[in-house]
């Protein structure tokens, strides 16, 4: 049982992780001191007007996994509920078929 908890959380825990990193921007090269101020400078001259994010703040992805892994890991424990229940149903059952045994003996 431990066994297939580890593995069920291993395995989110890969996905969840796996998407984040696809996610991350790559590392680029900072240039040299003198490109970097030049940039700079003919950033300073020019207005460029800001109307708004181009895409989406909150990657889709993440929280579809995320979603996706509370749902699974609740039907998980549902179902873990419902198998201790179903056999406390048939122990109490098996217990009450030998009492009834145990009274026609009589």
């Amino acid at each position: 049982m431990r066994a297939l908890i580890a593995a069920l959380v291993l395995g989110c825990t890969m996905l969840i992780t796996s998407n984040v990193l696809a996610d991350a921007p790559p590392a680029t090269d900072a240039g040299t001191p003198e490109t970097q101020q030049d940039a700079a400078e003919e950033r300073a001259t020019q207005f460029v007007g800001v109307s708004g994010p181009d895409a989406e703040s909150i990657p889709g992805g993440a929280l579809l996994l995320a979603a996706y892994s509370i749902v699974w890991a609740l039907l998980f424990l549902f179902l873990m509920r419902i198998r201790g229940l179903q056999r406390q149903t048939a122990e109490e059952l098996e217990r009450l078929s030998a009492e009834m045994r145990a009274s026609d003996s009589r």
